[in-house]
C-alpha cells in the first residue's frame, strides 16, 4: 500500500500534518490572549488541523499528486475533509467551517460569483447528494485503510483527548446551512456576532498553520521589546516616552531622535505576546525602518510588508553573482515576504494600506483577529497621509482601541487639528514633546537650522541664482513638485556641472532607484534634483536647498534634508522657496497652477513662512503649521476624509463579519485617479526577457517603472500588453528615469 501524499513534491500526508500540528501549537502559544482562552482555541483548532487535508486520501487526488493524471476534474478535497470532521460529534461547527474553507471562500450567490468560491454543486447539505460528491466519497473509500491509518497516527501526534469516533466522510456536512450563505439572510441573520468572529479566527489560524507547514516554518517565541535601551545621551522627551504607559502622540523636530523615542515607548508598552506594527507612508522609509528594527531586535523577528517588499528583501539578502545563488536569494525573498503575511514575524513594518487590507477584510484578513488585539501600533510621519487614508485609519483605530491596542502617533509636523482627531479616537492619548523647561529639549526647540528666503518666480526663471549657488563650495538640494520639472532642470544643470548632478524621482525602476539611494547614503553629490520622494525617505544632510512651493508640512520635511545632523552651533542652512512652480498642474489642491485661491494650502503656507523670524526656530515652524491647518480639511479633502472616517465596514465591523469570505478592498482605499501601474520601457524588454528566461523574475520585475495611469493618459501614451507585462514606447535611462 502506497503512503498517502500531501504534496506533489513527495511530502506525505502524515509529514505535512505533523508540521501543521507543530505550527498550530506554536501559533496558539503566541496568541495575545489569556491562557484559558488559548486552551479553548487549541481544543477547537487542533482537530481541524489534523483533518484539514484528510480528503486528499481520495484515489483521484492521489493520482493527480503522483502526476498520473493532470487534474481532479475541479473536485475539492476540503469538502471531503469537512465531511470527515462532520463524523466527530466533539468537533464544533466553527472548526468544520474552517476545514471546508481553508482554500476557498463560501459558495457563490447572486452578488458574488468568482473562481475562488467553493463549488456549491459538490456540497452534501441536507438531502442534497450531488453526483460529484458521490464520486468523491467513493474514491475516498477505495483508500479507506490508508486514510484510517494516517488519521489515527495524526490524531495521536496531536494528543487530542477526544476519541477518533469514525474516519470515513459523513453523508452530509454537519453545518447549519446558514453558515454557507453570504447574504443578509444568511450568517448575519441567523448566527451571532461572537460565533461568526470565532469561526473567522479559527479559519485564519488553520490557514496560517497550513501555510507555515508548507513553508516548513515554525514561529519562534515573541521577543520582549524591553530589551531595547535608550542611548546614554538621550534627551528628556525620549526618557519620558520610555516611561509612558498607554497611547501617546509625539511631535518633535526632524533629526531630534523621534525614532529612538518610539522604540523606547514600544519597549514600555508591549503586553504579553503583543505584536508591533510600525506604519510608514512610503516604501523607501519603510525599507530604512525595516533595517533599523532588524538591527535592534534581530532579523528573525522583523517582517516587511509593502507592494514591492520582495524586491527590497532580495536586495537585503547576501549577494551572489552566479545564477544559482541569485535564484536561492530570490526564493528566500519570496519566503520572507510570504511569512510577513502569516503569523510569523512579531514585528511588521508596513504601509497603512497593508493594515487596511486586513481591516477592510481583504484576502487573509482573519489573521488580524489573532494579532491586532493588545498590539502596539506606531504611525510614523502621520502628516503625510492623504485625507481618505487618515479617515480610514481613524475608523480603524477606534475599532482597534476596543481590542486593547495601544498607539503612538509620530511626526515633526502634526497639525493641531490632526492631533485633536487622534485624541477623539483615543481619548486617553498622552502628549509627548520636547519641553522648554528641560535644557536638552530646549536646545532642539530653539535650534535655528534654516535661513529662509521666499523668492519670486519659479526655478527656471531663477536659473542663474541656482547656478551661482552651486558654483560655491558645498552641496545643493533642489526639490520639485513634478517629475517632468525635475528632469528638465537636471538636463539644464548637467550642461555645466555634468555628472555632479544626480536625479531622483518616482519614475525610476526599482533597481536604479535602490542604486541611487544607496549612493546618496554613502556620499552626497554636488547637486541632487529630486521630487517629493525625498521628504520622508532618506537620512541625508545637504548644505542648502531650493524648493518649489508646497504645503508647509511638506516644506518642513524638505528643509529637514539640510542642516539635519549637525550640532547646535552649526550656522543655519540657506533655504530658498520659490513663489511659483514650473508646471501648471497643482498637485496639492484644486485651484490650479500659480493662480492660487485665497484658501489654497500652498498660498497659506507661503504667507505663514513670510511672517516668521529669520533664521527660524523649530518652534516657529511647528506653530506656523498649526495656523495653516487651523480649519482642518476643507473642500474635496474634507469629503474624502469623511468617507473614510465613516466607512461602514469599519464602524460596524463586528456586526458585518461573514466567516469564510473576503472582499475587494482596494477601491475603498485608492481613488481611481491615484492608481499606478508598472510599465516596462521597450528599451528594457530584451533584458527583461533574458532575466525571465533565467528564472530571475524578481530581477525582471525590478526593471518595471511605476507610473500614474492618469499621467499616461494625459500624455497620450499607449500601453501594450506583452504577456504579463505592460510595455510603453518611452525613453528610459538609469540617469533620467522614464520620460513621458
Amino acid at each position: 500500500m502506497e503512503e498517502l501524499l500531501a504534496k506533489s513534491t513527495g511530502e506525505t500526508l502524515l509529514e505535512h500534518t505533523r508540521l501543521c500540528i507543530k505550527a498550530a501549537q506554536s501559533i496558539v502559544d503566541g496568541l495575545p490572549f489569556p491562557l484559558h482562552v488559548r486552551d479553548e482555541i487549541l481544543r477547537d483548532l487542533m482537530p481541524a488541523v489534523v483533518l484539514h487535508d484528510s480528503g486528499k486520501a481520495a484515489t483521484g487526488f492521489q493520482a493527480m499528486l503522483r502526476q498520473e493524471t493532470p487534474n481532479w476534474r475541479g473536485r475539492r478535497h476540503e469538502v471531503l475533509s469537512a465531511a470527515v470532521a462532520s463524523q466527530i460529534a466533539a468537533i464544533p461547527e466553527a472548526s468544520i467551517l474552517a476545514v471546508l474553507t481553508h482554500h476557498r471562500t463560501l459558495p457563490p450567490d447572486v452578488t458574488y460569483v468568482r473562481s475562488d468560491c467553493l463549488p456549491s454543486e459538490q456540497l452534501p447539505i441536507g438531502r442534497q447528494r450531488p453526483q460529484a460528491w458521490i464520486a468523491m466519497k467513493e474514491e475516498w473509500t477505495l483508500n479507506e485503510s490508508a486514510a484510517t491509518a494516517f488519521l489515527r497516527a495524526a490524531w495521536s501526534d496531536a494528543k487530542l483527548e477526544t476519541l477518533l469516533e469514525a474516519c470515513s466522510p459523513a453523508d452530509e456536512l454537519r453545518l447549519d446551512p446558514n453558515w454557507l450563505r453570504r447574504g443578509p439572510s444568511g450568517q448575519k441573520a441567523h448566527l451571532s456576532d461572537v460565533a461568526r468572529r470565532y469561526a473567522s479566527l479559527l479559519r485564519g489560524l488553520l490557514i496560517s498553520a497550513d501555510h507555515l507547514a508548507s513553508a516548513h516554518a515554525t514561529p519562534s517565541p515573541i521577543p520582549r521589546f524591553a530589551a531595547y535601551q535608550l542611548r546614554s545621551d538621550h534627551r528628556p522627551f525620549q526618557e519620558e516616552a520610555a516611561e509612558t504607559v498607554g497611547s501617546a502622540i509625539l511631535r518633535a523636530p526632524t533629526g531630534s531622535g523621534k525614532t529612538d523615542a518610539a522604540f523606547a515607548w514600544m519597549a514600555r508598552n508591549q503586553r504579553p505576546n503583543g505584536r508591533l506594527f510600525y506604519v510608514l507612508p512610503y516604501t523607501a522609509s519603510i525599507d530604512a525602518m525595516h533595517a533599523r528594527l532588524r538591527a535592534a531586535f534581530g532579523a528573525a523577528h522583523v517582517g516587511l510588508l509593502h507592494s514591492r517588499a520582495t524586491a527590497s528583501l532580495y536586495k537585503t539578502l547576501e549577494d551572489g553573482d552566479d545564477a544559482s545563488s541569485r535564484l536561492d536569494r530570490q526564493d528566500n525573498a519570496v519566503l520572507l515576504r510570504g511569512l510577513a503575511k502569516e503569523i510569523w514575524f512579531p514585528i511588521r513594518v508596513c504601509t497603512p494600506h497593508q493594515l487596511l487590507r486586513w481591516l477592510l477584510r481583504g484576502r487573509g484578513w482573519e489573521i488580524m483577529l489573532a494579532e491586532f488585539p493588545s498590539a502596539c501600533f506606531v504611525f510614523d510621519e502621520v502628516h503625510a497621509y492623504e485625507p481618505r487614508i487618515v479617515g480610514l485609519l481613524l475608523a480603524s483605530i477606534r475599532l482597534l482601541h476596543k481590542w486593547n491596542a495601544r498607539f503612538l502617533f509620530v511626526s515633526a509636523t502634526i497639525p493641531a487639528f490632526l492631533s485633536k482627531l487622534f485624541e477623539l479616537a483615543v481619548p486617553e492619548l498622552i502628549p509627548l514633546a520636547p519641553r522648554e523647561d528641560r535644557a536638552r529639549d530646549r536646545e532642539i526647540l530653539h535650534r535655528k537650522r534654516h535661513l529662509l528666503e521666499i523668492c519670486a518666480g519659479d526655478m527656471l526663471s531663477n536659473l542663474e541664482l541656482i547656478r551661482v549657488t552651486i558654483r560655491s563650495p558645498g552641496t545643493t538640494l533642489l526639490v520639485c513638485n513634478h517629475v517632468e520639472t525635475a528632469q528638465s532642470l537636471c538636463r539644464i544643470l548637467r550642461t555645466e556641472f555634468g555628472d555632479d548632478v544626480v536625479l531622483l524621482h518616482s519614475r525610476f525602476n526599482r533597481e536604479d532607484r535602490i542604486e541611487i539611494e544607496s549612493r546618496l547614503l554613502k556620499a552626497l553629490p554636488r547637486v541632487l534634483v529630486a521630487t517629493q520622494v525625498i521628504e520622508v525617505s532618506l537620512d541625508i544632510d545637504f548644505d542648502r536647498a531650493f524648493l518649489e512651493p508646497a504645503p508647509i508640512d511638506a516644506l518642513i520635511q524638505r528643509m529637514g534634508r539640510t542642516n539635519r545632523n549637525r550640532g547646535a552651533d552649526a550656522p543655519p542652512a540657506s533655504v530658498t522657496v520659490f513663489s511659483d512652480q514650473v508646471s501648471p498642474w497643482n498637485i496639492y489642491c484644486d485651484c490650479g497652477g500659480q493662480s492660487h485661491s485665497t484658501s489654497c494650502i500652498v498660498l497659506l503656507s507661503l504667507q505663514e513662512l513670510r511672517s516668521l523670524p529669520n533664521p527660524m526656530e523649530e518652534n516657529d515652524l511647528a506653530n506656523a503649521a498649526d495656523r495653516v491647518y487651523g480649519c482642518g480639511y476643507t473642500g474635496s479633502a474634507a469629503c474624502e476624509f469623511d468617507e473614510g472616517n465613516t466607512h461602514p465596514e469599519l464602524s460596524a465591523f463586528e456586526t458585518s463579519i461573514v466567516a469564510g469570505v473576503h472582499r475587494d478592498w482596494v477601491d475603498d482605499v485608492m481613488k481611481a485617479s491615484a492608481a499606478t501601474i508598472d510599465v516596462l520601457p521597450r528599451s528594457r524588454q530584451r533584458e527583461y526577457d533574458r532575466r525571465l528566461k533565467c528564472g530571475l523574475w524578481v530581477e525582471a520585475d525590478m526593471l518595471l517603472v511605476p507610473v500614474r495611469s492618469t499621467t499616461l493618459r494625459a500624455h497620450g501614451i499607449r500601453v501594450e500588453r506583452d504577456g504579463e507585462v505592460s510595455v510603453v514606447d518611452c525613453l528610459y535611462s538609469s540617469k533620467n528615469g522614464l520620460e513621458v
